[in-house]
């Protein structure tokens, strides 16, 4: 019979030699489900096997490259080439894991190739019903060879008819191996617009490459081959967008950007219009995402994006493509050098076309010109008008001292119109007359108030429309904005210091900030979990600043927007500048009108208002003569 300490040891090493056998065995994965593993990183959707493909047809030095889908690729992805071609060696190396022709000294921090990872054809083979028919050039190889792959399985590689040096692969059932990746796929709609949006990207990459593209019979596009971006820009985006472009470009420090953005009065609903470019590889940037917004802050309201694809060239050497398997990420050596000149290259090309309305505005004012019976046009009285509002609506309010602030002034802009008149042109301050059209700058000369809104003003080529609150938003914006830009940190002390309580990160990002939001006109001090506001810039007086300081934190840690402290503040002027100009409805003389016009003529970025809608449109004497049938 056991004594209690002899059982008490057997019952120990009974639970040891249940827990011995219990606990999990390591052992090594097959190579198959390595491979299907790594195509749910690289693999997500058929858009991505189709990026994969075409980017391994670019780097085989393809001139053309025609693409087949069914069911939004789910069912069928075939994509041909004129490329160099494989020989049959190639092939089978080719589907082996990481095995590529991209990385010949193995350094992964100079990368000429859109591909280099060598997971794509092995990780689509483990999941779909893959195969691989080449002909190679400058080879011994006298004819095409196939091979196939069926959910990670091999065949040999066989003679097949191909009649031109080249690739085609094509993946059929993509996801039949895995079919709980399906139930994740989105519509066939979906998944072709996905695919379609790939390609298109690519195509902007590459002018010089022929891209064809046909989905269930249906050719979605056939892109030739052009000489010039402006024309692959013409195929992928449409000359009505492309007349709305305007080139941007800028070099420093290496870094170079080109490309073109769109006009701020030209922007859409979604994003979908915007592609981005390092070493002429598609990218999706959190910092180059963030840099647009932030260049377009003065211009647009939130839920508008503008159209644009910008090319970002460095030295491969400072960029690591690396960061994902589906090498859409990017990271910068010199990220804020990055950021500096794209920056400064996007605001520099806005100002230097802040004046210009977009191109498709007087096709649609044609389009909606109609007889409106209740609409009612103001023919102001030539002498002084009465307003409900006793103050003279162009007087100057009085200017706030930066020592006390107990006010930011917000000015209204005393007009000086003989100034912005040509040389010998006479104007009459009582009439607001001019003697001639000529004698105007480009806006012309006030007629009439439409809606006590709109300003109809006649030039020597036709005449243009005005809306008096956008104008004036723009206006009061811009001066300012050059005054608190010129007046430094204007500081306003609060009575009663303000307490917002931080996350850890947004502490470490506001300890960062400090010094930068001192010097906009804060005093604050973090510490415990909670910043301690002072003092605020004295714009923000008489307004409620917790909610502006809450968004400026918000803004400030959200990685997709990138927005500086200064941005953060510019960004809310553009909201208060829209709540102190003259409203719709107002009724202005024409000594006003006319003192309006010349204001827009000599304001920069007055095309549009902070919110990017147009402040006016031009109807050419070629126009007006459509309208009545006599062109």
């Amino acid at each position: 019979m056991l004594s209690d300490s002899n059982a008490s040891i057997c019952a120990v090493s009974t639970n040891i030699a249940s827990a011995i056998i219990d606990r999990p065995v390591i052992r090594q994965l097959d190579a198959t489900l390595i491979n299907q593993i790594a195509a749910g990183e690289v693999i997500e959707r058929p858009a991505a096997a189709l990026k994969e493909l075409v980017e391994n047809a670019i780097d085989a030095k393809a001139t053309r490259i025609d693409i087949v889908l069914a069911d939004g690729g789910k069912s069928l992805i075939q994509v041909t080439d004129n490329g160099v071609g494989m020989t049959a060696a190639d092939m089978m190396i080719a589907i082996q894991r990481h095995a590529t022709s991209k990385l010949p000294t193995g350094d992964l921090f100079h990368i000429m190739t859109l591909g280099f990872r060598g997971e794509a054809l092995p990780s689509i083979g483990s999941i779909s019903r893959l195969s691989i028919t080449s002909f190679p050039k400058n080879s011994d190889q006298s004819m095409a060879m196939e091979l196939f792959i069926e959910g990670g399985v091999v065949t040999p590689a066989r003679p097949a008819a191909f009649p031109t040096h080249g690739t085609r692969i094509v993946i059929k059932d993509l996801f039949y191996a895995t079919p709980a990746r399906l139930k994740f796929l989105k519509s066939d709609a979906t998944e072709l617009t996905a695919c379609t949006d790939i390609v298109k990207r690519l195509a902007l990459a590459y002018p010089a490459v022929s891209f064809s593209l046909r989905s269930n019979d249906r050719i979605v596009f056939d892109y030739a081959s052009r000489a010039t971006l402006g024309e692959r820009f013409a195929d992928v985006l449409g000359q009505k967008t492309l007349d709305n472009l305007r080139l941007a470009d800028g070099t420093r420090d290496g870094i170079s950007v080109s490309g073109v953005i769109s006009l701020p009065t030209f922007h859409k609903s979604q994003a979908t219009d915007q592609f981005f470019f390092v070493n002429q590889r598609p990218v999706r940037d959190k910092l180059l995402i963030g840099v647009l917004k932030a260049s377009y802050q003065d211009y647009l309201e939130t839920g508008r994006h503008p159209v644009v694809a910008l090319f970002v060239n460095v030295d491969p050497a400072e960029v690591d493509v690396n960061v994902h398997p589906s090498k859409a990420e990017v990271r910068f050596r010199d990220a804020q050098g990055v950021r500096s000149l794209l920056i400064g290259t996007l605001r520099a090309t806005l100002q230097r076309h802040g004046q210009e309305a977009a191109s498709h505005l007087t096709g649609e004012a044609l389009m909606r010109f109609q007889r409106q019976p209740d609409l009612t046009v103001h023919k102001p009285s030539l002498g002084n008008t009465t307003y409900t509002n006793t103050r003279p609506l162009f007087a100057t309010r009085p200017t706030a001292s930066y020592s006390n602030a107990s006010r930011f002034d917000v000015p209204f802009l005393t007009p000086r119109v003989v100034d912005t008149l040509e040389d010998g042109a006479h104007f009459d301050p009582e009439t607001g007359e001019v003697t001639s059209v000529a004698d105007a700058g480009m806006l012309g000369v006030a007629k009439a108030q439409i809606a006590k809104t709109y300003i109809v003003s006649e030039t020597t080529d036709g005449l243009v429309i005005v809306d008096q609150h956008a104008a004036h938003e723009r206006i009061v914006y811009e001066s300012m904005k050059q005054q608190y830009l010129a007046g430094g940190a204007a500081k306003q002390f609060l009575l009663v210091p303000l307490i917002i309580a931080l996350d850890d990160r947004q502490s470490e990002l506001l300890i960062q900030q400090r010094e930068v939001l001192q010097s906009l006109g804060f005093d604050i001090d973090v510490f415990g979990g909670q910043a301690v506001f002072r003092a605020i810039p004295a714009l923000l007086n008489n307004n409620d600043p917790e909610p502006m300081i809450h968004d400026l934190i918000t803004d400030l840690c959200d990685e997709s927007t990138i927005l500086t402290a200064h941005d953060a503040l510019l960004e809310f002027l553009a909201t208060y500048t829209c709540h102190t100009s003259i409203r719709a409805g107002h009724v202005l003389s024409l000594t006003e009108m006319n003192a309006l016009l010349r204001q827009i003529e000599t304001t920069p970025n007055s095309g549009q208002c902070n919110h990017g809608r147009p402040t006016y449109v031009t109807l050419s004497g070629t126009d007006i003569e459509r309208l009545f049938g006599r062109r």
